[in-house]
C-alpha cells in the first residue's frame, strides 16, 4: 500500500528562500513614505497616518507608524492629502501632494506641545455594534455580549445569527449544511462531537469575535460548503505585564465552576503571551427515541449525566526581527476526562392492540472517558515595500481519545417478570497525527494585487474498536464484533487570487484553487474473525473558482455579488464501514463509498449606515444524510449515504438600532427555504421542500448606577434536515446585567440563559416501514454569576495589524 510522505520543515526552509528571494527583486509601483516625529523629535507612537483623495477628501487608506515613527502607502499615481491623527484628534493635514513616482515626504513634525505623549490608554467600550459587515464577513461582537461571558465557545456560537447547532452538534449557516470551523484561521481536523468537546474547554471569555464568511476567496481551504464560521481570539496590545482573570459559577440541575485566565508580556520587540482556561461540573439532558416499525413501537427515554471536566491552556511568542519580519510559535492543549451515566428505559408495543410485550431496563456507564489534544505552530511573517507580503506556517498535532462503556441490558415481562439480559463492555480508542505547511505569497501587478499560496496537510487516523462479552466474570473479546480502522489523507493545494479596483467605486476579486486529495482507509478485523478485510483507496482532483465584485458609493452604500465552489470530504468515522452499538437496540455503520458533497454557492448583499441585506442560493450535489435503516430482528443501523441534491434559498436582513441614548438594539431576520431532490436504489425518487426562519434579537440598556444590561432571544421556525427531518421550532431568552467597579478594572456580570425553557430540540422522520419521533432537552436554562478583574500597564504600543496562523482546516475526524 502506498504512503503519504512528506518533510515539512525541509519544504518551509526551501519556500523561505524561493519567496524571500521573490522579495527582493520585487520593485513594481509607486510608494509615498515618511517618518512622524514630534517637534522634541520622538517617534509618535500610535499614531494613525490617513491617505485621503485630493479631489474629494474621503480616505483612501490608513496605517501606523512602526516603533520608529515610520509608515509607507502603496498607491498609482494621482492627487493625494496625508493627514495624521494622534490620541483622537487630527494633528496634521498636508497640502495637496501630486504623485507622479515614489516619493519620499522625510520627516513629518507633529506639534504635541498640548499632548501627553507617555502612554495612550485604551478602554473597553460596551456599545460596540454586536453585528458588522466587511466586505464578505459578518462579524459577531462576542464581548459585547454580556450572556456570552461566563460560558464556553460552543455556547457562544449558538447565539451568532444565522448559525444554528443541533442536537448532535452539526453546524448550519442560512439553512446549509457543512460549515467549516476554525479558530484564528486555522481548521482543527476534528469532526463534530471531538470538535464540541474542544469548543467546551475553551472560555468565551476568550473570544474576540466570530466571523461569518458564506463565499470565502480562493487563499481559504475548499472544505465547507456551508461556509466558514472564524473563532477569532483576544489579543493584547498592551506593552509591559498585563493580565485578566474571569471567575464563574453556574446553577442549572447542579453547580458548575469556570475559570479563564489570561497573561501577556510586551516589551520592545518581544511578545509573550499564555491562556489557562477550565469548566468543572456536570451537565445533565433528557431525550427520548421513539419508533414504530414491522408492528411494534418502541417509547425509548433516557437521562443522561455528563461528568466531563475540560481544561484549556496555550503558550506563545512573537519576535519582531525587524521592522518588516516577525515571527512566532504557538503551543496549546485541550484536555477533557470523567465518566458519565445514562439510564435508558424502552417499553416495546405491539402497534395493532397497543399492548404492552416487555421492558428493557438499560444502563450504560462511562468509567473512562478522555480526549487530549496537542497542537503546536510556527509562523513567519514579512510585509515590505510595495504592498508584498510573505506569510508562511507549519502545523502539527495529535489527538488521543479513549472511551470505556459497560452497557447492562434487561428484558422484563409486562408484569415485571425477568427474561433475559445482554451486557457488553466496548472500549474505543482514536489516535490521530496531522501535520500541515502553508505559505502565501502576496506582490503589487498593475493597479491590484496578485495572491499566490500552496499548502499540504497530511492526517494519519487510527481507529480501535474492541467489544467484550460481559455476561460473565470474565470479560472476553468478541472477535467478530471488534477492529482496527487506519485512515490516511493527503490533500495536495495551490492557488491564485487576484484583486483590483476598476474605477474609484468599482472593485474585482477573482481566484482559483486547486486541490488533489489522497486517501487510504484501511479496516482490518481481529484475527480469525469472519469479517473480511477491507481497502478503499481514492485519489481525485478538484476545481474550486471564486469571483467577488465590489460596488461602493459614499451615499448609497455598498454592493456584493460572490461565487465560490466547496467541497464536504467526510468524516474519517464515516468511511469505517464496521458497525457499533450504540445501545441494544441501535448501531452506527460507516460507508467506505461515500463521496464528497459539492455546492455552488452565489451571494448578493447590501449594506448602508446600519443595515444590511444579503440573498443567496446554495446547490448542493451528492448531498450526505445519516439515514437509518431497518434490519435483522427490528434493529436500527445509522449508516451516511449520499442521498441526492438540495437546492437552498435564502434571505439575511440586519438592522442596527438606538432606540434611546441609554437603548441599543441589533436584529438579524433569516428566511431560507430547502428543497431536497432524493434519488437513490434504496429510496427511491422524491421531492420535498420547506421555508424557515430564524431572527436574533440582542438589546443593550445603560441603567442607573453604571449598571448595562442586556436581552438576547432567538426563534427558530420548523425545518428540515437530511434525507426527510422535521425539525420542531424553538427559542431561547437570555438575561444579563453588569456593573463595573474598581475604577472599570473589574466587572460583575450575572445572567439567566434560556429563562423560559424553551430550547428543546424535536424531530420527526418517516422512511419506508420506519416512523422517528425524538425529543431533546438539555441544561440550557442556568443561573450564571461572574466576576471578571484586569490588571497591568495600559500602555500601547502601536503594530501593524496581520492574520497568524494556518488558514483553515477541518473538523472531520
Amino acid at each position: 500500500m502506498r504512503k503519504i510522505k512528506l518533510k515539512p520543515f525541509c519544504i518551509l526552509i526551501l519556500l523561505i528562500c524561493i519567496f524571500q528571494n521573490l522579495l527582493a527583486q520585487n520593485n513594481g509601483g509607486y510608494y509615498l513614505k515618511g517618518v512622524v516625529q514630534s517637534t522634541s523629535n520622538e517617534a509618535l507612537v500610535g499614531a494613525t497616518i490617513l491617505l485621503k483623495d485630493g479631489l474629494t477628501g474621503k480616505t483612501l487608506k490608513q496605517t501606523q507608524g512602526n516603533q520608529d515613527g515610520a509608515f509607507s502607502f502603496d498607491i498609482n499615481a494621482g492627487n493625494y492629502i496625508l493627514a495624521v491623527s494622534y490620541l483622537g484628534s487630527l494633528s496634521y493635514q498636508s497640502e495637496l501632494i501630486k504623485l507622479t513616482g515614489s516619493t519620499d515626504l522625510g520627516v513629518l513634525k507633529i506639534n504635541t506641545a498640548t499632548v501627553n505623549l507617555k502612554e495612550v490608554v485604551i478602554k473597553s467600550s460596551v456599545n460596540k455594534p454586536a453585528i458588522k459587515i466587511e466586505g464578505r464577513k459578518m462579524i459577531y461582537n462576542v464581548q459585547s455580549s454580556i450572556t456570552a461571558q461566563g460560558n464556553n465557545v460552543l455556547e457562544a456560537l449558538k447565539k451568532t445569527p444565522g448559525v444554528i447547532v443541533s442536537q448532535d452538534n452539526s453546524v448550519t449557516i442560512n439553512g446549509a449544511s457543512g460549515a467549516l470551523i476554525m479558530i484564528n484561521g486555522r481548521q482543527t481536523y476534528l469532526q463534530p462531537e471531538d470538535l464540541a468537546q474542544l469548543m467546551k474547554s475553551m472560555s468565551a471569555s476568550d473570544l474576540k469575535s466570530i466571523e461569518i464568511i458564506k463565499n470565502p476567496s480562493a487563499e481559504y481551504d475548499a472544505a465547507g460548503t456551508g461556509g466558514i464560521i472564524n473563532l477569532v481570539l483576544k489579543k493584547s496590545v498592551n506593552q509591559g505585564f498585563n493580565g485578566s482573570i474571569n471567575n464563574g459559577i453556574a446553577y442549572g440541575k447542579t453547580l458548575k465552576q469556570n475559570t479563564n485566565l489570561s497573561l501577556t508580556y510586551r516589551k520592545d520587540k518581544l511578545n509573550l503571551f499564555a491562556n489557562y482556561n477550565h469548566a468543572f461540573g456536570y451537565y445533565a439532558m433528557d431525550y427520548d427515541n421513539d419508533r414504530t416499525t414491522n408492528g411494534k413501537i418502541y417509547l425509548n427515554a433516557n437521562h443522561d449525566i455528563d461528568k466531563k471536566h475540560y481544561i484549556g491552556t496555550n503558550i506563545g511568542a512573537d519576535y519582531e526581527i525587524d521592522t518588516t519580519k516577525t515571527i512566532g510559535f504557538v503551543a496549546g492543549g485541550n484536555f477533557s476526562s470523567g465518566g458519565g451515566l445514562i439510564t435508558p428505559i424502552t417499553n416495546i408495543f405491539e402497534q395493532p392492540t397497543g399492548q404492552l410485550i416487555q421492558t428493557l431496563r438499560s444502563q450504560s456507564s462511562y468509567p473512562k472517558q478522555l480526549a487530549n489534544r496537542y497542537n503546536f505552530n510556527l509562523n513567519y511573517r514579512y510585509k515590505g515595500r510595495n504592498n508584498t507580503n510573505l506569510n508562511i506556517d507549519a502545523d502539527y498535532g495529535i489527538f488521543d481519545a479513549s472511551t470505556n462503556n459497560l452497557s447492562t441490558n434487561t428484558y422484563f415481562t409486562p408484569d415485571g417478570q425477568f427474561q433475559s439480559a445482554n451486557n457488553f463492555l466496548v472500549a474505543n480508542s482514536r489516535n490521530i497525527k496531522l501535520y500541515a505547511i502553508k505559505a502565501d505569497y502576496g506582490f503589487p501587478i498593475g493597479k491590484g494585487k496578485m495572491s499566490a499560496g500552496g499548502k499540504y496537510s497530511n492526517v494519519d487516523a487510527n481507529n480501535v474498536f474492541d467489544q467484550y462479552d460481559a455476561n460473565g466474570p470474565v470479560n472476553v473479546i468478541d472477535i467478530n464484533l471488534s477492529n482496527t480502522f487506519r485512515y490516511r489523507e493527503g490533500i495536495t493545494a495551490g492557488y491564485l487570487r487576484y484583486e483590483t479596483p476598476l474605477n474609484d467605486k468599482l472593485s474585482l476579486d477573482l481566484g482559483v484553487r486547486a486541490e488533489n486529495t489522497h486517501s487510504e482507509g484501511d479496516l482490518q478485523p481481529r484475527q480469525g474473525s469472519s469479517q473480511q478485510p477491507t481497502s478503499v483507496i481514492r485519489n481525485y482532483l478538484n476545481l474550486f473558482p471564486t469571483a467577488s465584485v465590489n460596488y461602493k458609493t459614499e451615499k448609497s452604500g455598498s454592493y456584493n455579488l460572490s461565487f465560490a465552489r466547496r467541497v464536504d470530504r467526510p468524516a474519517y468515522n464515516n468511511l469505517n464501514p464496521f458497525s457499533y452499538p450504540v445501545d441494544e437496540l441501535s448501531y452506527w455503520k460507516g460507508n467506505p463509498f461515500l463521496q464528497p458533497q459539492y455546492a455552488n454557492s452565489i451571494a448578493l448583499q447590501y449594506s448602508y449606515s446600519n443595515t444590511t441585506i444579503a440573498a443567496g442560493y446554495t446547490h448542493t450535489s451528492d448531498l450526505t444524510s445519516t439515514v437509518s435503516e431497518v434490519f435483522g430482528n427490528n434493529l436500527i443501523n445509522m449508516i451516511p449515504r449520499n442521498i441526492g441534491e438540495q437546492s437552498n434559498f435564502n434571505l439575511t436582513v440586519t438592522q442596527q438600532l438606538k432606540l434611546a441614548e441609554w437603548w441599543n438594539m441589533s436584529i438579524t431576520g433569516m428566511g431560507y427555504r430547502l428543497q431536497n431532490n432524493v434519488g437513490t436504489d434504496e429510496y427511491g425518487n422524491y421531492r420535498f421542500n420547506r421555508f424557515s426562519g430564524t431572527v436574533n434579537v440582542q438589546q443593550s440598556f445603560k441603567l442607573p448606577y453604571h449598571i448595562t444590561g442586556e436581552i438576547a432571544s432567538v426563534v427558530n421556525s420548523k425545518t428540515i434536515s437530511g434525507l426527510n427531518t422535521y425539525v420542531k421550532g424553538n427559542s431561547q431568552v437570555d438575561l444579563g446585567l453588569q456593573k463595573s467597579i474598581i475604577n472599570d478594572k473589574a466587572a460583575i456580570r450575572l445572567a439567566v440563559t434560556d429563562l423560559f425553557w424553551t430550547n428543546r430540540y424535536n424531530t420527526d422522520t418517516e422512511l419506508r416501514n420506519l416512523i422517528l419521533h425524538t425529543t431533546y432537552r438539555g441544561e440550557s436554562r442556568q443561573v450564571r454569576l461572574n466576576f471578571t478583574y484586569k490588571f497591568g500597564s495600559n500602555k500601547i504600543k502601536a503594530r501593524e495589524s496581520r492574520e497568524t496562523g494556518l488558514q483553515n482546516e477541518t473538523q472531520r475526524l
